[in-house]
């Protein structure tokens, strides 16, 4: 399904913009990323994108992963995917805590060097994106690719700066952008990573082949 059809069928759902889910969808074709990984997708509008690229790839599949209370959001993952088409390319989970608990288990299950690329849209803090990169360089094959949305996002942003948790936070925390900390300190300095660039609020980074 190529990324017209979905953003017309979608409309303005959030949390991925139409040029969003074009770039993404034309890099997945451009590198033959058949094997991905998402880390956060709320209503499933990222999903879609990226299982629309690997149905025209032909083979592949997204394996997707955010927490229990997407399960409750109207349309959620399951509705959208259902209603683009693409629901048999796509394996998702809801978790109670945390993405990382899952990607223990993928390593427990031994798919470590196994995927191709992992778009990573969820949690935006050094602790849970810190600890993400950690866990997803391992599952990553040589060669393959993450992409980190958000980069300069930070917790005084209008969606949550209001919530108890946020506003029990240092003030230092709620004003850093902590994906570009991620990005800058842990990524940008990692040997097994031979490649990073910058593309608006995208942060890009290659495996070492």
């Amino acid at each position: 399904m190529r990324p017209n059809a979905i953003t017309e069928e979608l409309g303005d759902l959030p949390y991925m913009l139409p040029e969003e889910g074009e770039k993404v969808f034309n890099f997945i074709q451009t590198h033959g990323l058949q094997r991905c990984l998402e880390l956060g997708f709320y209503h499933g509008v990222s999903s879609a994108y990226i299982a629309g690229a690997i149905e025209q790839l032909g083979r592949g599949s997204l394996t997707t992963i955010d927490l229990e209370g997407a399960r409750n959001l109207q349309p959620n993952i399951g509705e959208v995917l259902t209603r683009v088409g693409l629901g048999a390319w796509v394996t998702y989970y809801f978790e109670p805590t945390s993405y990382n608990w899952r990607l223990m288990k993928f390593l427990e299950e031994g798919l470590q060097g196994t995927f191709d690329f992992c778009y990573i849209d969820g949690g935006h803090n050094w602790f849970s994106t810190g600890f993400a990169f950690f866990l997803v360089a391992r599952l990553l094959r040589p060669g393959g690719w993450i992409i980190f949305d958000d980069l300069d996002w930070t917790h005084e942003g209008e969606a949550v700066r209001e919530s108890p948790r946020v506003q029990a936070m240092p003030a230092e925390e709620r004003l850093t952008p902590q994906v570009r900390k991620v990005y800058e300190l842990l990524v940008k300095s990692d040997p097994s990573f031979d490649f990073c660039f910058e593309e608006g609020q995208w942060g890009y980074a290659r495996k070492r082949k």
